[in-house]
């Protein structure tokens, strides 16, 4: 049989009055489903607007043959993570001083400074911006480049975006992006290096984009590009052409991305935005996939 789930709702709006529900009965996909779940549903299936507060009451589950297509709701998977987690101790990159991560204010400290029962926590934090999952403006590389505080908002989200597959290469070449819709987009190249995140293999004969590859994707006009590898330069030189030419042309460049296996190869998009901070060139981010709902 299939499963439906009964209840009753009580909706506020927001202009005033509202409105009641007694024994509603709803098809669903799965056995179980949500207060929150059935008030947007409820809401968008009625047209409401101005809706305050729900309440959702007297749940409970039948099983009974559908009469209508069954509610499907959107998939938990519909935004993907693509950041690693930043925590105290941790080194991105050799030579670069770890974060420390700790109480400014503590808990327990707080306690006595508020109306009893209430303590807050407020953290301080001490790091190099060049730390976990970070995205670099033109300003990392020159001196006259926009910094993170002059990059409008709409070059950090909401990219249309297009992933590459590169996890079986070190030298990541022109060939990688060629036959392939690149103008305006955000080039996210996936490597599977970031399996080697936190390690002592991370850091060493990491993939890495060619200088000929970068001047394609800046004479193609890629917004941004972004990789899940240790640095989109080879690192085991002092020459570092990838983010000279893209920088150059105000290309933005994320480094220390993760999770690129779960993406598409197209149709979804790319966002990676910082706080608006003045005169500074990289910050971490917490960069993520929007996946189409079709």
């Amino acid at each position: 049989m299939d499963h439906r789930v009964v209840f009753d709702f009580a909706i506020e709006f927001t202009n005033g009055g509202g409105i009641q529900g007694q024994d509603f009965r709803l098809d669903i996909a799965g056995e179980t489903i949500t207060d929150a779940e059935l008030a947007d549903y409820i809401i968008k299936d009625l047209r409401l607007l101005m809706v305050g507060k729900v309440d959702i009451l007297n749940k409970f589950y039948i099983q009974e043959k559908h009469k209508r297509q069954p509610v499907n709701l959107p998939s938990p998977e519909l935004l993907v993570d693509l950041s690693h987690t930043i925590f105290d101790g941790l080194i991105t990159y050799k030579g670069l001083p770890a974060p420390v991560i700790c109480d400014f204010l503590s808990r327990e400290d707080s306690i006595g400074k508020y109306e009893e029962g209430t303590s807050f926590q407020i953290g301080k934090i001490e790091m190099v911006s060049n730390t976990g999952t970070y995205i670099d403006c033109p300003f990392h590389r020159y001196a006259h480049g926009k910094d993170l505080s002059e990059v409008e908002l709409e070059a950090f989200a909401n990219l249309d975006a297009i992933t590459i597959n590169a996890t079986d290469a070190l030298e990541i070449g022109i060939e990688f992006f060629q036959n392939l819709e690149i103008r305006n987009k955000a080039v996210i190249v996936n490597t599977g290096w970031s399996k080697n995140w936190n390690t002592e293999a991370y850091f060493e004969n990491h993939p890495f984009l060619t200088r000929e590859a970068a001047e394609y994707l800046r004479d193609c006009g890629v917004k941004l590009v972004g990789i899940d590898s240790h640095n989109i330069d080879d690192t085991r030189g002092n020459s570092r052409p990838v983010h000279t030419i893209l920088l150059g042309a105000e290309i933005l460049i994320v480094e220390h991305l993760c999770n690129l296996e779960k993406l598409p190869v197209s149709g979804y998009l790319f966002s990676a935005v910082p706080p608006k901070f003045k005169g500074v060139g990289t910050f971490p981010v917490r960069p993520f996939a929007t996946l189409s709902k079709a």
